[in-house]
């Protein structure tokens, strides 16, 4: 069975629209989806922001074997070449067990993406109607709001991109033996802020509609920019749902079979 993590919501409907939904377990503040796609077992897996999914997937391992485990949803780019809307696929996963800040960034593990899954993946993106890129996927603890601090971590690391999951999941998969690989999209360019607030999210991953609300009231200005957010985290839901389907069928046939 192929385990697709997604933190948020917004991210997992990438893939529900594809799916047939057999079962919603809650464990937690997560949510598994037990579903088939074309007679393939899968099970998407709504597991919040940030990196404590490590008893997520044990819970998980209890009532399903997992196959292949795929860390999804949106990331931020931190290369010039790299937009609004690409796909990202990691070769590696990096991680510092420090704050990453303007000064030296300190990669303390790396942890590598299955290489036979990393070639699917490349081979099945690379169309007319996909951008694509391949390479260093970079997970940090906080939101990187600066594009500043962006494009510092594209300067300072081999990374394409950010993402705050990635790192955790591989970790867990790599305890457990089991292959793993990021499969991403671009919500926010390196040239972008990121002005959103990890309060204006719950632990399972849905938008809080009171906090954001206030954050709202208590800057109305930024209304145009969360606007923007919005147009740009559908055009990486968009970019994950066109991707999905054959990655899967593909997946099962070839690499699974």
């Amino acid at each position: 069975m192929i385990a697709v993590f997604f933190a948020l919501s917004q991210e997992s409907a990438a893939l529900k629209s594809h799916v047939n939904i057999l079962k919603k377990i809650r464990y937690s503040h997560a949510t598994f989806y037990q579903a088939e796609f074309c007679g393939f077992p899968i099970t998407l897996v709504q597991s919040g922001v940030g990196k404590n999914v490590s008893e997520i997937i044990h819970h998980l391992s209890k009532y399903f074997k997992i196959q292949l485990m795929v860390s999804s949803g949106f990331a931020g780019s931190v290369n010039p070449r790299i937009g609004v809307g690409d796909l990202v696929i990691g070769k590696q996963v990096l991680h510092s067990l420090r704050e990453v800040t303007e000064g030296e960034i300190c990669i303390d593990a790396t942890l590598p993406c299955d290489a036979s899954a990393v070639e699917l993946a490349v081979k099945l993106g690379s169309t007319d109607s996909l951008k694509l890129h391949c390479g260093d996927i970079l997970s940090v603890d906080k939101i990187i709001q600066h594009s500043s601090l962006k494009k510092h971590i594209g300067n300072q690391t081999s990374a394409i991109a950010v993402d705050m999951e990635s790192f955790a999941i591989a970790e867990r998969a790599n305890a457990m033996g089991i292959p793993f690989v990021v499969v991403r999209a671009i919500s926010d360019g390196v040239d972008e802020d990121m002005e959103i607030c990890e309060n204006m999210v719950t632990k399972g991953g849905r938008v809080k509609i009171s906090a954001t609300a206030r954050y709202l009231l208590n800057k109305p200005h930024r209304i145009p920019y969360l606007n923007r957010l919005r147009r740009q985290t559908r055009q990486a839901t968009n970019a994950l749902s066109a991707f999905f389907p054959n990655f899967i069928t593909q997946i099962y046939n070839s690499l699974l079979a």
